[in-house]
């Protein structure tokens, strides 16, 4: 119950993407009703956990990108931050991804993104983390990084 009040009703269903949000609301409900222990709870988070981790959560949507993006290799963007929720960073927009669809799918749902950034940086659970950008201006030279950016018009 205490997991329930300090835990899962405050982190785990507002970062969780929309797809996983109804298992976490199951989760998060069974557990503070105790219709569940420990062992089924952890089961049911392990279950969200692989989902995450495989990239499966993503079976359900569209992945078909409503823009063109054009792949720049060995390239980055140094500035052109915006700040969104939930980042890595507290100065600009650094999410994780399962795959380069889903961020242009976050891109796209984000008015202000007009390119992004793909690091060689993952996190834990193995997702590539991602730098979203307001603009494509100036693009330097890092051989560790790939940017898209969105062709317009």
């Amino acid at each position: 119950y205490n997991a329930y009040r300090f835990f899962f009703t405050y982190l785990l269903p507002h970062s969780a993407p929309a797809s996983l949000r109804p298992l976490l609301d199951k989760i998060v409900n069974a557990t503070g009703e105790l219709h569940w222990g420990i062992d089924e709870t952890a089961a049911q988070l392990e279950r969200v956990l692989n989902l995450y981790k495989s990239g499966e959560y993503l079976q359900n949507t569209t992945r078909i990108p409503k823009t063109e993006y054009r792949r720049v290799p060995e390239a980055f963007i140094p500035d052109e931050n915006y700040r969104c929720w939930p980042s890595y960073h507290h100065k600009g927009c650094l999410l994780s991804v399962f795959d380069v669809n889903e961020a242009i799918e976050i891109c796209d749902s984000y008015s202000q993104c007009k390119a992004f950034v793909l690091t060689n940086q993952t996190t834990w659970t193995g997702r590539q983390l991602v730098f979203f950008k307001m603009a494509s201006n100036p693009i330097v030279p890092d051989p560790d990084k790939i940017t898209y950016v969105k062709v317009t018009g």
